[in-house]
């Protein structure tokens, strides 16, 4: 969710600066895009974090032998 505000914000901003033909508002709203990019977190867990016994790493190297 804050991602998607953040995005807002930034398009927002960056319309406003052709509208008004101020170029530090783009400015701003590039500074927030850029912000939204590196505080988005992945949420996706992975199969090691899931408490499983078998991580992805163990599998792998388990379907790479062939006997």
């Amino acid at each position: 969710m804050k991602l998607l505000l953040l995005i807002v914000v930034a398009v927002v901003c960056v319309a406003l600066s052709f509208v008004w033909r101020e170029p530090w508002i783009g400015g701003v709203g590039l500074l927030v895009a850029f912000v939204a990019m590196f505080t988005d977190r992945d949420d996706v867990r992975l199969d090691d974090e899931r408490g499983s016994y078998e991580t992805t790493k163990s599998v792998r190297s388990m379907r790479g032998r062939r006997h």
